[in-house]
């Protein structure tokens, strides 16, 4: 049979095998070796009329492995069918090239082990292409099936066979010698664990510090975000799509709207801001791209624009780049929204000056993750008016009907029931008997885990930018402004966080999703992605950067393995954890004398310096806030003007405050014992509220709350 015209299937079936040709016997295997390697099996070898089929499990990886090796690609069989003396019996299989790359390959073996050892790079060695196979005993029939399956059988003495043991054992014994020690981390430890990618440029460093963020409802930094998003591009993008993809770091948005002493006093505010960012696309050109990453931390919470077909004038049909009509956009007005976090609803009472947005001082405690020390960021002045509304519609398609709330709320991504474009997910959308094709167009799509406040001064800092940018790529080229027009923005509706620490990780699942999942047409509004993934998938974030990051120390510490220090995670193993409800419980200390405290008293001004907002509890569950410091809750409206709030006198306070746990993962009881995490099979959201997202570079402790009550 010729290599080329070889085709591997599974040994298994015999469907093409003449009936009086067929068998197929199984022997229980104790062990497969490749030395210096050792592969526990997981179900008998088995022997058919094709050749033999070996499951087993890959070491330190708990990966299964499939191997079928054909019976022409065995070169020789050395066989001991055991003795008295030494009743163990084995079979060394003699392989093909051919054979030796794909068993390498199957048992993910690398490229840089001795070739004595493993015998794939040297023809001549003895140990060449060599597998052992370890029995306990060979039935005597099936040893005569093995030596007429196979006419190169050698069958060696039990002096022979015990000199292979012993080479085996000597084997293990140098392979335990050079096995790198194992150290068990801790939490508190300063030191760097590892840089990604490990070679080459723009690599990032990820420390313990960093690591710790990951614990539950802790703030995932930005050094994590980084981290992932790089890890995301490198693997699990497909390459076609990652060179038509460029991703911004944490502080690309940062850098660009921070105020700074421009070089020239002559230049617009515009091209102050891209000159502080200019040098960041040096050696790309972003016009080059589909779709620009550029996850963004405001007031303290983590959301992300992607700025889609930069290079595109208008829209275009998405298969064949056909021009089409432009949509008939309406433009969202500037209402107040309510975000609802858990059982707790927030509704904004008043907007920023500029913008809309929530004011600084709420949005920084509803985030809660304290003063970041930002200053006043230097954005282009926004409004409500120049975002895409989700009423929009196509010029062609104006007779569509128009889903309910309900309808639009029940609706999933696959439903294919209702035939408006609010919820189609396909190629095209259907209008009555008329086909609306999809498209593309250039688009900055804005995904916030919090929706609620307005990114319209973020859509207008960016379009300034790809004028700016624009400009300096293209010199010869005409001059393009982008504006809402050609550039619209629009707040897609997207899984929403229960609590307030995961924005980080809704940023990351919301590009891990782009991506994954590619939304194939680009007409607004966007609406299929209201469940775009669940809950559990964001949640186990936490627990599957931790294993990453695990992973990628034990490909380059070859000389010690470091083991991560043990955290709490919400989740174990994929599954949701329920932590005993000593670190959960609540107290509630109502404080008598607070009938006389005057709207100007310095107690009056501590206690409400965050009650900015309406929060509507729902039955008798209250929110339960994660915070390091105090967050004061009021239960009735409050009523804001000019930034001072007036409280009614019968309005009750929560001050809700957090007590530190062991950093372990387990609570300490008041006797000293340990008590450990349940799993539970809830896929819910357990309702606890804590920081909305995360500062730079900061976390927070977990633990047990303590609620004081105080009734003015």
């Amino acid at each position: 049979m010729n290599d080329e015209d070889f085709v591997r299937g599974d040994v298994m079936d015999l469907s093409d095998v003449p009936k009086s040709e067929q068998f197929s016997t199984a022997i229980t295997c104790s062990c497969v070796r490749l030395i210096p390697y050792r592969f526990e099996t997981i179900e008998p070898v088995t022997f058919t009329s094709k050749g033999i089929r070996i499951n087993g499990i890959l070491k330190d990886m708990d990966e299964k492995f499939t191997l079928n090796i054909y019976k022409h690609e065995v070169i020789k069989v050395i066989a001991h069918f055991g003795s008295s003396d030494q009743p163990q019996t084995l079979l060394t299989l003699y392989l093909l090239k051919t054979c030796a790359l794909y068993v390498k390959t199957q048992l993910c073996l690398p490229d840089d082990q001795p070739s004595e050892q493993t015998g794939f790079k040297s023809q001549t060695s003895f140990h060449t292409r060599r597998l052992v196979l370890l029995f306990d005993s060979i039935p005597a029939a099936t040893r005569e099936t093995i030596k007429t399956m196979f006419s190169c059988v050698d069958e060696i003495s039990a002096i022979d066979a015990a000199d292979i043991f012993d080479r085996i054992a000597d084997s293990d014994r140098k392979a335990t010698r050079t096995q790198p020690s194992v150290r068990q981390l801790r939490a508190d430890e300063q030191m760097n664990l590892l840089m990604y990618p490990p070679k080459g440029t723009g690599s990032l460093s990820v420390s313990m510090e960093d690591f710790v963020c990951l614990r539950k409802e802790s703030y995932v930094n930005d050094i994590i975000i980084d981290f992932y998003l790089l890890w995301l591009r490198n693997t699990l993008i497909p390459e076609a799509t990652r060179e038509r993809t460029h991703i911004f770091s944490t502080f690309f948005y940062k850098r660009l709207t921070t105020l700074t002493r421009p070089t020239d006093m002559r230049q617009t505010a515009a091209q102050k801001r891209h000159a502080r960012v200019q040098k960041w696309t040096k050696v790309v050109d972003i016009f080059d791209k589909d779709f620009i990453i550029v996850p963004i931390n405001e007031q303290s919470h983590w959301f992300l624009a992607i700025i889609c077909f930069p290079n595109l004038k208008g829209p275009v049909t998405y298969d064949t780049n056909q021009p089409v009509e432009p949509q008939h956009l309406k433009r969202a007005r500037g209402k107040k929204v309510s975000m609802q976090i858990g059982n707790t609803t927030i509704t904004p009472l008043t907007k920023r000056g500029e913008g809309g947005a929530l004011p600084a001082a709420l949005n920084s405690e509803i985030c809660r993750l304290g003063d970041d020390g930002e200053s006043e960021r230097d954005e282009a002045e926004g409004d409500d008016s120049d975002m895409a509304s989700e009423d929009s519609y196509n010029s062609n398609s104006a007779k569509e009907p128009t889903a309910t709330g309900k309808e639009q709320a029940a609706a999933t991504p696959t439903s294919t029931s209702t035939p408006t474009p609010q919820v189609s997910s396909g190629p095209a959308r259907s209008s009555g008997a008329e086909e609306v094709p999809a498209v593309k167009q250039p688009l900055i799509l804005i995904f916030d885990s919090l929706a609620g406040a307005s990114r319209s001064r973020v859509v207008a800092t960016l379009r300034d930018y790809l004028t700016c940018e624009y400009r300096v790529k293209k010199p010869d080229a005409q001059a393009h402004v982008f504006n809402k027009d050609n550039m619209p923005g629009h707040c897609v509706k997207v899984p929403q966080q229960n609590n307030f620490t995961d924005c980080g990780l809704y940023l990351l699942q919301y590009v891990e999703q782009f991506f994954a999942e590619p939304i194939r047409d680009y007409r607004l509004p966007i609406k299929q992605l209201t469940n775009w993934f669940d809950f559990i998938t964001v949640t186990k974030k936490r627990e599957d950067i931790s294993n990453l990051i695990q992973k990628l120390m034990d490909e380059t510490n070859t000389q010690q393995r470091l083991i991560l220090p043990v955290i709490e995670f919400p989740t174990l193993n994929g599954q949701l954890v329920e932590y005993p409800e000593e670190a959960e419980s609540a107290e509630f200390e109502e404080e008598e004398g607070h009938e006389d405290d005057e709207l100007n008293s310095e107690s009056y001004e501590e206690n409400n310096a965050v009650a900015e907002m309406e929060v509507d509890p729902v039955g008798d569950d209250l929110p339960v806030a994660k915070t390091p410091t105090a967050v004061v809750v009021s239960t009735t409206a409050t009523t804001v003007n000019s930034g001072a709030a007036t409280v009614t006198s019968k309005t009750k306070r929560f001050v809700l405050k957090r007590s530190l746990q062991n950093g372990l993962g387990t609570t300490m009881t008041s006797n000293g014992s340990v008590m450990l995490p349940q799993l539970v099979s809830t896929t819910t959201a357990s309702g606890a509220l804590g920081g909305a997202g995360t500062h730079l570079g900061q976390r927070a402790n977990s633990g047990s709350l303590k609620i004081r009550k105080i009734e003015p």
